[in-house]
């Protein structure tokens, strides 16, 4: 049933939100004959915008994409999920081949590959069904790196160092979270080949580096949220995981701890044995860093790149050792215990009914899904038809109201509605699929009341259920259309491109801006009069001289020129425009490309020393800007946004999002390595014929 559902309810709804985008930006590539837009482009579609590919796994969007123009099969939704069906499928024929890479037996190999997509939890995002079927997470980015995982292990431990290389950067390039887990796997099983491991991680890194190396350049953009639940950064300690462990609830949620038994036999077959030791180790090493930050505290933030990990995803650690064990268990009692055929058939009575039920009512849920969405079909095609054809004369956002509030009633089958329509690139407020955007978290201090709000975000569109109660209708709403479902209401703003003073400039860092800004959303004084303080991650203030500035000492200490401190909350920053000229410049046209280039044309008037015009997109280098052709700075002004000091006088400014040069350098690298890697796999392929 996973490739006729309609809708979905849970990460695919991202997940395929960056494929439409793909793909839209595939088109815009050709005309602006720009194909490294497909691995660094901007998505529009929440917290005002971010270049996700940029930070995100971006090769597997392009793949989809590709094949689909390719083979044109279906719809690209349908054929979405066709691709992620299919891995599903592929992933014990990759656990095969690798246990069998290892020297493992047929049958054993077999086994291994049977048990594959049968591990149980309790929705912990491991390996298990649970994160990948419509009735779990959707996790279907997680799937492109899970079916070469077991392939780069085995070729680790075999010390084969041109596939290591190939499927260690496949993992990585699929999900760049199971990506770092098989880094250091590859140095636990393949330590008796250490050697050859910087020669590994070297390939990756030159294959990877356009991604990577830009990612640690610019994790200063990179917001970590908090609203995401402190579990996923510190996991859930000794205490819960070995609980888990013994329960059987790693592996065997649900019903006799059948494969968590071989696991156990596993670890002590394998660490007596002089061949496989290294995968018993594998086992306890991700087991000890599955209890996270709650029992290693600050020690883990000792290694790279673990600050920002969800811990809680080492997960697929355990599952993927565990996966290893499980057939060399089996192995060990086919020697002590005949006959093997017996015990299989045991083994998959006691297994496969847990993983049938499960399916079973996944089967369930998605007919009643798509019979729900059948009864309001031609009703939300015309929805988004219809918001597609009004976003592309007059470009903004779109608010279908809040999860906690009305918005959560306001579904298409079992998604709401801001999530469906967001999928399908339109772009949405309040809502957070993911929070790497540095406008994740203050956006939700928005309120559907504050018509200056709006104009803060370029609300210009409400859509509405058809009965919702009056009482709930702002009086600034327009009435736009209406269908037996659901209205539409336009609301005024000004557009993405906006202008205002920059009266102070405010340092911080990364994690402590949240609180200023969200003073200043909320107050009167400050963007409803066109003040928008200038943000920056200069530790060289504050100052005594230029502009009026203060710096954020953590998120709720904010320390002056004088030297003094002070509390937020207690003595709120004020405001004040630094020029007597109280006329903003104004925006006389303005353009919308694809979200990646935005043009205006403004006049600013005489003596207007800290005039800034803002584009209503949130602030990465990435984004340039021109007046009159010439390049010129961009700033961060509140909440996050993208914004430049304009002179007096008529001009054309053009914001535009362009991969940055090193990122170009790089990917050339890139795929020079690629080539020349493939070009010595062939050489070792046919030198062996």
């Amino acid at each position: 049933m996973e490739p006729t559902a309609k809708t979905d309810p849970n990460d695919n709804t991202f997940q395929y939100a960056l494929v439409d985008r793909t793909n839209q930006i595939w088109d815009f590539a050709l005309s602006t004959r720009n194909f490294l837009l497909l691995f660094d482009h901007w998505v529009p579609n929440w917290a005002q915008g971010y270049n996700l590919p940029y930070y995100y796994s971006h090769i597997p969007q392009i793949i989809i994409v590709a094949s689909w123009r390719i083979f044109y099969f279906g719809s690209l939704f349908q054929y979405y999920h066709y691709v992620i069906y299919l891995l599903l499928c592929l992933f014990p024929l990759s656990l095969f081949v690798a246990l069998r890479i290892i020297g493992l037996s047929w049958i054993s190999a077999g086994l291994g590959a049977l048990i594959a997509s049968h591990l149980s939890t309790d929705g912990l995002y491991g390996l298990d069904p649970a994160s990948f079927l419509w009735r779990g997470y959707g996790l279907s980015s997680q799937l492109f790196a899970m079916i070469w995982l077991p392939l780069v292990l085995a070729y680790a431990f075999r010390g084969k160092i041109k596939p290591t290389i190939l499927t260690l950067a496949l993992t990585t390039a699929g999900h760049l979270g199971i990506g770092i887990i098989a880094f250091f796997s590859v140095a636990i099983v393949g330590f008796k080949h250490i050697k050859k491991l910087p020669i590994i991680y070297g390939g990756v890194l030159l294959l990877l580096g356009y991604w990577i190396i830009p990612i640690l350049k610019d994790s200063a953009y990179h917001n970590i949220s908090v609203w995401d639940p402190i579990w996923k950064f510190d996991s859930y300690g000794y205490r819960e995981v070995l609980k888990n462990l013994f329960n059987g609830d790693l592996f065997d949620f649900g019903r006799l701890p059948v494969l968590t038994l071989l696991v156990f036999i596993g670890i002590f077959v394998s660490l007596l044995s002089i061949e496989h030791w290294s995968l018993g180790i594998l086992f306890l090493f991700w087991l000890l860093f599955y209890f996270g930050r709650t029992t290693w505290g600050g020690l883990i933030n000792l290694i790279p790149s673990m600050e920002e990990f969800h811990l809680s995803r080492f997960i697929v650690g355990v599952h993927i050792a565990g996966l290893f064990l499980i057939p060399i268990g089996f192995e060990w009692i086919i020697k002590k215990f005949r006959p093997a055929t017996l015990l299989i058939v045991c083994i998959g009575l006691l297994v496969y009914p847990q993983t049938l039920r499960y399916s079973a009512h996944n089967d369930f849920l998605i007919k009643r899904a798509n019979t729900n969405a059948s009864k309001v079909e031609s009703d939300t095609a015309a929805l988004l038809e219809t918001l597609r054809s009004t976003l592309s004369t007059n470009p903004g956002r779109v608010y279908f109201g809040r999860g906690g509030g009305w918005g959560k009633d306001f579904r298409v089958a079992e998604t709401p509605m801001y999530l469906y329509m967001s999928t399908f690139g339109i772009p949405t407020l309040t809502w957070l699929p993911e929070t790497w955007s540095p406008n994740s978290d203050t956006e939700q201090y928005f309120s559907e009341n504050m018509i200056n709000h709006y104009t803060l975000y370029n609300v210009r569109y409400v859509v509405t259920p058809i009965d919702l109660p009056q009482d709930k209708i702002q009086p600034f709403w327009k009435l736009l259309t209406a269908s037996k479902t659901w209205r539409i209401y336009t609301v005024d703003t000004e557009g993405y491109i906006t202008a205002g003073f920059r009266p102070t400039i405010v340092s911080t860092d990364k994690q402590s801006f949240r609180n200023v800004v969200r003073l200043w959303i909320q107050s009167d004084n400050t963007h409803a009069k066109n003040l928008y303080p200038q943000l920056t991650f200069d530790t060289n203030y504050p100052k005594n001289s230029g502009l009026p500035n203060f710096r954020m000492i953590d998120e709720v200490t904010y320390k002056v020129p004088d030297g003094s401190t002070h509390n937020l909350f207690a003595e709120a920053p004020i405001y004040q425009s630094p020029i007597t000229n109280t006329q903003i410049p104004t925006i006389l046209s303005q353009s919308n490309d694809n979200d990646m280039i935005f043009k205006a044309t403004i006049d600013v008037p005489e003596n207007c020393t800290e005039c800034i015009v803002i584009l209503h997109q949130t602030y990465h280098p990435s984004w340039k800007a021109t007046i009159d052709g010439k390049l010129v700075e961009t700033l961060i002004v509140f909440p996050f946004y993208t914004a430049v000091k304009v002179d007096s006088g008529k001009h054309e400014l053009v914001f535009s999002y362009r991969p940055s040069g090193i990122k170009i350098v790089l990917l050339m690298i890139s795929l020079i390595t690629l080539g020349s890697l493939l070009y010595l796999c062939r050489r070792a392929l046919f030198s062996h014929t």
